[in-house]
């Protein structure tokens, strides 16, 4: 069962980091807003962050986690933020920096011509 638990935290923190890098352009970010109702949208950005935040906490046990820890208050503030926000407000301008922060914290940089250009990952065969 531990097996279990640490495959489901693993996936939770990969589709964390991957929200937060969508976060993080804005027009990806743009675009991901129109993919489902607001309320679903709004749980998932929240959920998301907010088991992003749990993990770095704790993070233990892997070369990565000093780095995850020391992200810890960065992801932890734009995770209450996120949870805070009012209904109606899924583009506040403000996140994308904040996850760039946040992604800097974890080691990730920047994509070739910066965030602000930045429409995701190609696909294999691009």
């Amino acid at each position: 069962m531990a097996e279990d638990s640490w495959d489901q935290e693993a996936t939770q923190v990969v589709e964390a980091l991957n929200l937060l890098t969508v976060l993080a352009a804005p027009r990806l970010y743009e675009w991901w807003c129109t993919q489902a109702p607001e309320e679903e949208l709004r749980a998932v950005l929240q959920s998301r962050m907010a088991a992003l935040s749990a993990y770095c906490a704790k993070a233990w046990g892997s070369p990565d986690a000093d780095r995850f820890r020391a992200a810890a208050p960065r992801v932890n503030a734009l995770a209450a933020l996120l949870g805070a926000t009012p209904s109606g407000n899924l583009m506040n301008p403000g996140w994308n920096a904040q996850a760039r922060e946040c992604l800097d914290a974890l080691g990730v940089q920047a994509p070739p011509g910066g965030w602000e250009a930045f429409e995701g990952f190609p696909t294999p065969g691009e």
